[in-house]
């Protein structure tokens, strides 16, 4: 499916930069749902009758096309032979070593747009942004890191400029983007929308009022789907029981952990793993 040509791993910097190519060359078996804690562009030249998958969603892998995977989400790369590109792989601490500072809506455009269907001259102006990167890469020189740092920061700007999905931010945004921020540190351990509330200093209504209004979500439905994807992942791309799952996401125990996949996924927790193999094999 994937064949990945790792170029030097002795090249990675402290901050944790990376360029790979994917080649032209015989299909390689990368069939395993993964996580991982970095972040990654991939810009394809060729495309085909692949597909990338992320966070569960099935995006084509077609011709000059870009994605981006952030850390912790779902990946899985079905990549057919005649599919080639390369891939900018980056640490949040050298985003915010390159770029400072780092905004928040940065994170938040890349996650708007994880596939990006581009015109011709959007994908030579990448192109050769993303060339300029991998020759560097390969350089030497005492201030090679300093030059990466400075051209990744003008290649991460373009691909921000081309992005077809912006984050339109104002003040009545800001309790959004506060409880989201929260809701996906604390998930795990904090269910109530009460303390989320206390957190926030708001109350319970104007919390759920502006989150409808902005999102046609109340804050419990964005709480529940945080675990949904996280129960999902952990299965998958873990391979963890749900046993471990239960108790990992804090469930009061098993019972109740089942009930909630029972009313979120429909199905027992027993029969999540086949059905989510089944459409993700």
């Amino acid at each position: 499916m994937m064949e990945i040509q790792e170029l030097q791993n002795a090249n990675r910097d402290h901050l944790s930069f990376q360029m790979i190519e994917i080649e032209h060359k015989p299909v390689y078996d990368f069939s395993s749902i993964h996580r991982h804690d970095y972040f990654e562009i991939i810009l394809f030249e060729n495309g085909g009758r692949g597909s990338q998958l992320i966070d569960f969603k099935e995006y084509p892998i077609s011709e000059k096309s870009l994605y981006v995977v952030l850390p912790k989400q779902v990946h899985l790369m079905n990549r057919k032979k005649e599919e080639n590109g390369i891939i900018i792989q980056f640490t949040k601490e050298f985003l915010q070593a390159s770029l400072l500072p780092v905004q928040s809506d940065f994170i938040k455009i890349l996650r708007k747009n994880p596939y990006t269907q581009l015109n011709l001259e959007n994908f030579e102006l990448l192109y050769n942004g993303f060339i300029q990167l991998k020759e560097l890469y390969f350089s030497e020189g005492e201030y090679k890191m300093h030059q990466i740092r400075h051209l990744f920061a003008f290649v991460f700007f373009q691909i921000l400029d081309i992005f077809p999905q912006k984050v339109e931010s104002s003040k009545h945004d800001a309790l959004v983007d506060r409880f989201i921020d929260l809701a996906e540190s604390n998930f795990k351990q904090m269910r109530l929308v009460a303390d989320y509330a206390k957190m926030l200093n708001v109350s319970m209504s104007k919390l759920n009022s502006e989150l409808k209004a902005k999102t046609g979500k109340t804050p419990l439905q964005i709480i529940h789907e945080l675990l949904v994807l996280e129960i999902k992942s952990m299965l998958l791309a873990e391979d963890l029981t749900h046993k471990e799952i239960s108790y990992q996401l804090n469930f009061d125990n098993q019972s109740s952990y089942s009930r909630f996949v029972q009313k979120h996924l429909a199905c027992k927790p027993s029969d999540l793993k086949e059905q989510l193999l089944n459409i993700h094999p």
